[in-house]
């Protein structure tokens, strides 16, 4: 077997390894099942609102790593408001959620000048059949 014949088998298995743990771990991440949402509406004005996306955008890695039953965070813009959607395995770690020193001492302080009014702060249930 010729030196180049040995190095593309060689890379195909590389290849082939990456590929399978990729999508052993992309199945690990895909059994979180969201039962639950927690969904906090801001009034902010439109010329603030590229400045509250930076906060959004700044926590949402730490958001779904750090904070227990996460499972996605999306941003909902309208014309009158935008809103935070975040999910949860549970309605308990989406309660939990508004308790944490990353929601309370770090995204609550830097959305507070952008805010016009208090959040208004809601918990669902998904219903499943």
């Amino acid at each position: 077997m010729n030196i180049k014949r040995k190095l593309s088998i060689g890379i195909l298995s590389v290849f082939a390894a990456v590929s399978l743990l990729t999508l052993t771990s992309m199945t690990i991440m895909d059994t979180k099942e969201t039962n639950a949402y927690l969904e906090i509406t801001l009034d902010i004005k439109s010329e603030n609102r590229g400045s509250a996306a930076g906060v959004y955008l700044k926590y949402k890695q730490p958001f779904l790593k750090q904070i227990n039953g996460a499972t996605s965070k999306e941003l909902l813009i309208r014309t009158k408001d935008v809103q935070v959607l975040h999910g949860f395995e549970s309605e308990d770690e989406a309660k939990a959620y508004l308790t944490t020193k990353l929601f309370e001492n770090d995204v609550v302080r830097e959305l507070k000048p952008f805010l016009e009014t208090n959040p208004e702060i809601r918990i669902y249930s998904v219903f499943k059949n």
